[in-house]
């Protein structure tokens, strides 16, 4: 009795935990030629993503120890474009990247994950990075995943979370996502006091619980197909579906992390696979619309204690996708559509790359293009 009672409350404050996560999906697919296409959504009940900065090679980067002195300091290797997010720590040198992808065929995506908890920081400052650079460190000096990932078994950095006032002081809730151009994918995470990095099998990422949890709970679908079954026998009765995709019944509909990590799972598992670039990027953008969330689909009613990420916690919030981006990470072809857009907008990396300074557009100036191109805004 005392062990179901254990039980019972564990699955409590675990569910609690789940609903309080913010609802970001990262994924990957592949085309028939074996091309890699990334993309995501970033869902938050407030203003968080303020601007897109391009970095190109030979862009210096520093961050900061834990007591504010400087840590690892280094010039990229590549070009890279991000999602950036201002005012995350106190005196950072440059913003965190959300969201990327480098001149090399590789993208990051960051994700929220409550409850992170890093290793103890190196004594050489020079070794130590802030989370919040690490997208930075990543695309900035590496060409695939496979480097970054040695890296890291290499302890070339100490990557440590400072806590961050948007979240209550909380240590960076943050794992990341890595894909390259191959297909090949890693996820960054940081638990029990581990940095742990693991291959990424089914191209997906969520939220919590941790990564290894997700793959483990895919068992549980191990019926799932996308065979509609349009026939069947109730007795004496025989009975017909009177319409297609049946087979799609037992995806969770649900937006908390589990569920979307399953459906993303079905989704770049099942799709068609496209024939050129171009018919990839229409495939990838009708799957990635399958997680975009509006205004109050779902609703956090006032708790006084938690709410939906980046909500009020007194007053009623809903999480919502600020922005969807996608990877045609052979052509270094970046796509975002901002929540008040109803288009995508491509940035052509291959373009900027004779690019010698730094450059930032604001989100709301490549909401007003609407799925125009957006590479001229960084040339000008």
């Amino acid at each position: 009795m005392k062990t179901i009672a254990t039980s019972l409350v564990c699955t409590s404050l675990i569910l609690a935990y789940i609903s309080n996560s913010s609802a970001c999906t990262a994924l990957m697919m592949k085309d028939a030629n074996g091309n890699a296409y990334q993309a995501r959504t970033m869902e938050w009940a407030g203003v968080l993503p303020e601007s897109i900065h391009y970095f190109p090679s030979g862009s210096s980067i520093q961050s900061q120890t834990p007591d504010g002195k400087q840590g690892m300091t280094f010039k990229t290797k590549y070009g890279f474009i991000g999602v950036s997010l201002k005012h995350m720590t106190p005196n950072a040198k440059q913003p965190c990247v959300a969201e990327g992808a480098n001149d090399q065929g590789m993208s990051l995506s960051l994700n929220a994950f409550l409850g992170a908890e890093g290793p103890s920081v190196d004594s050489d400052p020079s070794k130590v990075l802030s989370v919040m650079d690490f997208g930075a460190w990543a695309l900035g000096n590496f060409q695939n995943v496979a480097q970054v990932k040695q890296a890291l078994q290499n302890k070339e950095v100490s990557v440590w979370l400072p806590p961050l006032a948007i979240f209550g002081g909380m240590k960076a809730p943050v794992h990341y996502a890595l894909f390259d151009k191959t297909g090949a994918g890693i996820v960054v995470e940081f638990a029990e006091g581990k940095l742990n990095v693991y291959d990424n099998p089914v191209g997906v990422m969520t939220n919590i619980p941790e990564f290894p949890w997700h793959l483990k709970n895919l068992n549980n679908y191990a019926q799932l197909t996308n065979v509609d079954r349009n026939s069947g026998t109730f007795g004496s009765l025989k009975v017909s579906a009177p319409d297609s995709g049946n087979a799609l019944a037992g995806i969770p509909f649900t937006q908390i992390s589990p569920g979307r990590f399953v459906k993303a799972a079905f989704f770049t598992t099942y799709v068609q696979k496209a024939k050129t670039p171009a018919e990839a990027i229409q495939t990838l953008s009708h799957v990635i619309n399958n997680f975009d969330r509006p205004y109050e689909l779902s609703i956090d009613p006032p708790s006084g204690g938690e709410g939906a990420e980046g909500g009020d916690a007194h007053a009623v919030s809903s999480e919502v996708t600020l922005f969807t981006t996608m990877n045609d990470l052979a052509q270094n072809q970046f796509y975002i559509r901002p929540i008040n857009s109803i288009n995508f907008s491509k940035i052509d990396l291959r373009k900027l790359a004779d690019l010698k300074e730094v450059k930032k557009i604001s989100i709301d100036t490549i909401a007003q293009l609407d799925g125009r191109d957006a590479t001229q805004l960084f040339l000008k």
